[in-house]
């Protein structure tokens, strides 16, 4: 008897002592983590985001803030697009099918979807693992070329896909990982095939009704029945309001949207489920299956590291208007979201570095310093279009002042204007190898900047040779 009352007393002590501690950890954590997301949001100018945390199983950490484009404020219910992270959940699509044995990981696409990748001439066949991989041969840039379409309704996977078809490889299927949004389009239009239903309705009843994931979708329509607000795209890092950026038929590789309590139960389900699909696939889900560089490498729709005691998987995602990130630290037992509703080609990094700010937190307990901004490529492309436009006006009127010498090189000198703006985005699409309407979605800023100038470089060849031939007469 007194044995089990000094028992009493010291388990007492214990909840005493130690649980008020790890309570003060937690509000400690928790602080550091507002504190930081206040601080980016305000750094980065991002209108509003929302950032779950999950430690040792539990979810430990939810909030969100600040306004969404109509004005309302962000909760944790509030839908974003979450871009490329709709990957991972179409993968899990794809081996659900392969789990009722209607698709095999190894077979041929050309069982299940008729698609012309020119395998009738060069006897090249793509598997289905091949596409979850990205290890298909198809180009970044062809999977650009067909993404970001705005294409609508229930035939839109099926007219994307024609869109790209016929399609040249550009290397052998297996032999090289080149991520292209084209892969995780054809497996979604196999998984509306072998599901006999459309891509967003399977996802429902198989993936996110599973998970818990009720908020989640993967079509417009859908989305406005939600509540849907686009995000904001970025001008010079200034938060402009967008034109409604959701294609339907980008749902397989980008154009999900979801919740932060949503996503936290995906995460969740993803790292302590046993049960999210059946042996061996539930390991292969998550393993890696080709590698990058160093310690990184790609599985079926998951970024993987395999460096020893930093084992994790993650993943970024983005549209025009949003930006997110998805982490899971297997060995150090914690995963997090992080949701956004800003983008710009230039600000890329932004929640990457956010990112690696939240791990440094939940590992370190110490808050970092924020990176500072970078919009340098649009501050360039305004200071060399203003500089072009006042040379030109500067030589414009010096050419009507003056009697002209070589009168044949001003008009080679005009041509070449003329030729600079006709060709100006045929070589940026080269330079970036990036499909013209790509660019204009993710930095609508430079974009204009570059059409202004093309505007420039035209008028002043033009007028030049009328000023020539004037002075000719």
């Amino acid at each position: 008897m007194d044995n089990l009352i000094r028992i009493s007393y010291g388990l007492l002590l214990v909840v005493i002592l130690v649980v008020p501690t790890i309570a003060q950890a937690q509000n400690h954590q928790e602080d550091m983590l507002t504190d930081y997301m206040n601080e980016a949001m305000k750094k980065y100018q991002i209108p509003g985001a929302s950032l779950g945390l999950v430690q040792n199983g539990d979810v430990v950490y939810q909030e969100s803030l600040g306004k969404q484009s109509d004005g309302s404020p962000v909760t944790n219910k509030t839908l974003f697009s979450i871009g490329s992270i709709s990957k991972p959940l179409t993968s899990l699509g794809i081996l659900k099918l392969v789990e009722k044995g209607k698709i095999k990981l190894e077979a041929p696409i050309d069982t299940y979807i008729q698609f012309d990748y020119g395998q009738s001439t060069n006897q090249y066949v793509i598997t289905v693992k091949q596409l979850l991989a990205h290890t298909s041969g198809i180009s970044s840039l062809s999977g650009m070329a067909i993404a970001d379409k705005n294409l609508r309704g229930s035939n839109a996977l099926t007219e994307a896909v024609k869109e790209l078809e016929p399609l040249k490889l550009v290397s052998k299927p297996g032999q090289l990982h080149q991520y292209s949004a084209a892969n995780y389009l054809l497996l979604g239009k196999i998984i509306e095939e072998k599901a006999e239903v459309p891509f967003a309705e399977y996802m429902h009843e198989a993936v996110f009704k599973n998970l818990g994931m009720s908020d989640t979708v993967a079509s417009y329509k859908s989305a406005i029945k939600l509540g849907y607000q686009p995000g904001f795209q970025s001008w010079f890092g200034k938060p402009v309001e967008s034109d409604v950026w959701f294609d339907d038929s980008g749902a397989p590789y980008g154009y999900m949207a979801s919740t932060l309590v949503d996503m936290l139960a995906f995460i969740r389900a993803v790292q302590y489920s046993d049960t999210l699909l059946s042996e061996p696939l539930n390991t292969l889900y998550t393993k890696p299956e080709v590698h990058r560089k160093e310690n990184l490498y790609y599985g079926l729709g998951w970024r993987i590291n395999k460096e020893k005691n930093e084992q994790y998987i993650f993943h970024g995602g983005e549209t025009p208007d949003s930006r997110s990130e998805i982490f899971i630290h297997n060995t150090k037992d914690y995963a997090f979201v992080l949701l956004t509703n800003k983008n710009n080609f230039s600000e890329v990094m932004n929640t990457t570095d956010m990112k690696e700010g939240i791990r440094e937190i939940i590992e370190s307990e110490q808050i970092p310093s924020l990176p500072e901004p970078n919009h340098r490529l649009q501050w360039l492309t305004l200071f060399f279009t203003i500089i072009v436009t006042l040379l030109g006006i500067w030589n414009i009127s010096r050419l009507y002042q003056k009697n002209l010498i070589f009168k044949k090189i001003w008009y080679i000198v005009a041509g070449v204007s003329v030729l600079l703006g006709v060709i100006m985005i045929p070589l940026l699409v080269q330079l970036f190898q990036s499909p013209w309407h790509t660019i204009i979605a993710y930095a609508p800023d430079t974009a204009l900047l570059i059409k202004i100038l093309i505007g420039v470089l035209v008028t002043y060849g033009l007028c030049s040779s009328i000023v020539i031939s004037i002075k000719k007469k």
